[in-house]
């Protein structure tokens, strides 16, 4: 028997693995067919008994699945499966109970037989059906064909009974569902995820050693199987064969328990909770990869991660918490008297709470010592402490925490200030009787307890470590002190409380939502569960746009280049329409690139623009992907959600850092990726266009730095056309403030009187935005004898006109206006900018002088404009300078080395 796996609806390849998983189970290897006409096609040969299965369907039954039995009748089987607990299993079940097994029986009877989802086909039946595909015949309507013909024996196999779901489904695997901070996110992440669609299992490994959570919908308890990590890892296995799972999400896994579930071919993503003191057995100790994606439970977290070098990708999702969860429904005033009155404090007291279980990370027995020293400071008012949380059963550091202690609450001279409350599930109440939560740990992940204490309007006041400082930059209710910190030091924290006026508290921040926490998951769900091709090939270039300008030139020239050696290309737009093409995208799509035009910021929000991008990206997987010249949000969007992909970064000067600069002095909430350092650590590499630039790339960044000038392919020189005896200088530029033609026009004002027959052409058309501008240069030029040619397709007939090149852009990397000028024998005047200096070698290739120095520029086109010799020296050297420092061979050489972009070998044998 054959068995054919089909995926032929948008988003089912997704769920391949969850069908080929099920399958292989059964002892079956599934052929995979994402077309109908492969499909077609292989039916219409078939020889043997055809299984089809859609993707996303799973068998209802355990072990390996039998052969399906001839008829006794001697005509061709069609053996179908029934649906089971999935949509549309009430038809199935309906049409068993009318007809039972034998679809021949009552024939003509209601109801008729669902389009099926797990068929065995005979081959004359599955020959049959691949001719009606082929025909362009609908699916249910080939079906229907199929089963009403009478020459076909069909039957109900219970052993081809199927679960089918559409959704992605998701295994939450923790050691318990005991009350603790990873087993809470274990059991929120279940429920947002579910709000959003998914559907979510929890498969708990052992059994709980304090107070419980109650169990969740979809819950599998393994706790039965043995300890040894491959017998979990069975168990396990059989979970998401069961549950249809298509991922696995680990939490508190050992690195043994880890390893074995990802051996078994499962997706697995692992969330660590805490910094490496508090790494489950095994993690950081070197060896294979835990899993296929880590995600951290905050930057710090990360960032061992990263120094660990687990072997897989890092990200963080922050923990997330429902602010709402815990409000009170009683009034705050009321539950705080209660609750005071209960432990006999008044309402003037400042009460400070601990939210924690004991162990020897939380350094519990500091607390009552802490209490003594601020009292000591806000006498007469009287300090107390509460004590929320209990130790875990069995655990020996717990055990030796409540030790130490019971100890210290036992020598404290105001034992009667200290309450102790166990575990307590109203959490929200606790707090409202609190006026401050405390927190001494050694380290944390990220603390959920200080995110409760957030929510509920509670100042916190924590050492600094771990995420604890991710939470106070965006809350200012937080207080940090020293990990180190002596006891007088958090009581005097603690005092500052106590005596602050009382004020709102500030709103709870977005990112440490629950909803937050669960998005951002989800969004890495996708990625893990993309397909994958065989291989990864040629380069994805990613731009805002591909109109006129020198950052688009040279993408352009790149990628031409890079075909030209028969290396598979393809290019995205960012803020293009995506229905109207630009010159650059048209001429890209005639040398027979494809440009893919995301709809723009003012149309599509970010990070649905960066799905969409992510999806093609994905779906034809490149070697590497090059940012060029990007919204920065966008950028860091697609750095954090690309996972096992190269990310390189390509800087067109001194504006790259700028804009990166503005972007992360208010990034966007919840996107745990705040400054140009994390967004450089999951960079492979940046470009830059000059070596001053190199050093400021490296220390801003911290990434991989390659130099790589613009470069184009330097064409014949260019015969110059006389202009009547009339001295021709000229730019090409936009018509934008950056572009600085006021300073040009403010020089050669400067320098008319002394000039020559003079007329000054600018080649630009008006930047977006730069209406005004454009009209203030016009003003400004009324007396000039200049010429505005607007935005030109081709430069090279405006070049061969000019006698001289002024070049006054800034900020500038190696622009390519200039470079076009040397190239064409034009000689240039151009400020120190940028990278000016490496294409201007001052008095050899053409003149250098300060930035905006008008004085200097109009002296320089002074010179030059009453020197033909030393213009046709400049022409001369300038061109050789191009040839041997910024030559289109040469930039497509240092991306494809850079990038690791390696032409395929059918290419370089074609090659001449």
């Amino acid at each position: 028997m054959r068995c054919c796996l089909h995926a032929l609806e948008p988003g089912e390849a997704t769920r391949i693995n969850r069908t080929c998983r099920s399958l292989r189970h059964a002892g079956l290897e599934p052929e995979i067919f994402l077309s109908r006409e492969a499909l077609a096609a292989q039916l219409c040969a078939a020889q043997d008994l055809i299984l089809l299965l859609p993707a996303g369907a799973w068998l209802v039954g355990d072990g390996l699945l039998p052969p399906i039995p001839p008829s006794s009748t001697g005509r061709p089987v069609i053996a179908l499966g029934a649906l089971r607990d999935s949509p549309g299993a009430q038809q199935w079940s309906a049409l068993l109970g009318n007809r039972g097994g034998d679809f021949d029986r009552t024939r003509w009877l209601a109801p008729r037989i669902p389009v099926p989802v797990a068929a065995g086909l005979a081959p004359e039946a599955a020959r049959l059906f691949g001719s009606y595909l082929q025909t362009g015949g609908d699916w249910a309507a080939a079906w229907r064909r199929l089963l009403d013909m009478r020459v076909f024996r069909k039957v109900h196999l219970p052993m081809l009974d199927v679960r089918v779901s559409r959704s992605l489904r998701i295994l939450q695997v923790v050691t318990s569902i005991q009350t603790g901070g990873a087993e809470r996110v274990a059991l929120d992440l279940a429920h947002e995820l579910s709000r959003r669609g998914l559907a979510v299992g929890v498969a708990a490994l052992g059994r709980p050693g304090r107070t419980a959570f109650s169990e969740p919908p979809h819950f599998f308890d393994l706790s039965r199987c043995s300890r040894d990590a491959e017998a979990r890892a069975d168990a396990v296995a059989a979970a998401v064969r069961e549950f249809g799972a298509d991922l696995v999400h680990g939490h508190l896994l050992s690195a043994d328990e880890a390893r074995a579930i990802h051996a078994r071919r499962l997706p697995l993503a692992i969330t660590l909770h805490n910094m490496p003191a508090g790494w489950p057995a095994g993690v950081g100790d070197g060896g294979a990869p835990l899993g296929d994606l880590l995600l951290a439970c905050s930057c710090a977290v990360g960032d061992e991660a990263i120094r660990a070098d687990l072997g897989m990708p890092v990200r963080t999702v922050w923990n997330g918490i429902d602010p709402s969860a815990v409000i009170t429904q009683k009034p705050h005033k009321t539950v705080r008297r209660i609750w005071r009155e209960r432990c006999a404090w008044s309402d003037d007291d400042f009460v400070i709470v601990a939210l924690a279980n004991p162990r020897r990370q939380k350094r519990l027995a500091r607390l009552p010592a802490i209490l003594v020293a601020l009292q000591q400071r806000i006498a007469p008012r009287r300090a107390r402490l509460l004590l929320a949380g209990a130790p875990t059963a069995g655990s020996e550091d717990a055990i030796a925490a409540e030790a130490e202690l019971e100890q210290a609450i036992a020598g404290c001279p105001h034992v009667d200030s200290i309450r102790r409350v166990g575990a307590v599930h109203e959490i929200g109440e606790l707090l409202a009787a609190s006026d401050v939560l405390v927190s001494v740990s050694a380290y944390e992940g990220l603390s959920l307890a200080h995110l409760e204490a957030l929510a509920a309007g509670v100042s916190v006041v924590a050492t600094d470590v771990g995420g604890t400082r991710e939470i106070a930059d965006q809350s200012s209710a937080v207080r940090l002190v020293a990990a180190d910190a002596s006891d007088d030091e958090f009581a005097t924290a603690l005092a500052t409380v106590a005596t602050a006026p009382r004020r709102e508290p500030p709103p709870f921040p977005t990112s440490f939502q629950r909803r937050e926490m669960a998005a951002r998951t989800h969004w890495y769900y996708r990625q893990m569960l993309s397909p994958r091709s065989a291989t990864q090939e040629g380069l994805w270039l990613i731009t805002n746009n591909f109109s006129t300008g020198g950052a688009q030139s040279s993408a352009r020239r790149l990628l031409l280049g890079l075909v030209a050696r028969g290396m598979k290309v393809r290019a995205a737009v960012l803020e293009e329409n995506p229905t109207v093409s630009t010159q650059g995208r048209a001429a890209l799509i005639a040398a027979g690139i494809p440009v893919l035009a995301v709809p723009p910021p003012s149309v599509m929000d970010g990070p649905d623009a960066v799905n969409l991008l992510l999806e093609a990206i994905l779906a034809d997987r490149p070697k590497a992907v090059l940012l060029w010249n990007v919204i920065p949000l966008l950028k860091v969007l697609l750095a954090d959600s690309l996972l096992d992909i190269p990310l390189f970064d390509v800087s067109p000067g001194e504006m790259y850092f700028a804009s990166l600069a503005r972007y992360f002095a208010n990034p966007r909430p919840a996107l745990p990726c705040g400054n140009a350092r994390e967004y450089g650590a999951r960079l492979a590499g940046v470009v830059v266009k000059y070596e001053a630039e190199a050093e400021q790339a490296r220390q801003i960044l911290g990434s991989p730095v390659r130099v790589i000038p613009n470069g184009l392919a330097l064409a014949p020189s260019l015969n110059r056309i006389r202009s009547n005896g009339v001295f021709v200088l000229g730019t090409a530029a936009r018509l934008s403030p950056d572009k600085r033609l006021g300073d040009l026009l403010d020089a050669v004002c400067l320098a008319a009187p002394r000039l020559p027959r003079f007329v000054l052409r600018v080649a630009g058309g008006v930047e977006r935005d730069s209406a005004d501008h454009a009209r203030e240069l016009r003003r400004a030029a009324r007396g000039l004898p200049i010429e505005w040619c607007g935005e030109l397709p081709d430069t090279r007939e405006f070049l061969a006109d000019l006698d001289l090149f002024v070049m006054i852009s800034e900020p500038s990397g190696c622009p390519n206006a200039s470079l076009e000028a040397l190239a064409a024998g034009v000689p240039v005047v151009a400020t120190d900018v940028g990278g000016a200096s490496e294409q201007i070698v001052d008095g050899v290739t053409g003149r250098l002088v300060p930035r905006r120095d008008t004085a200097a520029l109009a002296e320089a086109i002074i010179d030059l404009a009453h020197n033909a010799q030393r213009r046709a020296a400049f022409s001369t050297a300038g061109r050789a300078h191009v040839r041997e420092h910024f030559s289109l061979e040469r930039m497509v050489d240092a991306y494809t080395a850079f990038c690791n972009l390696q032409p395929p070998a059918r290419a370089i044998s074609d090659r001449p």
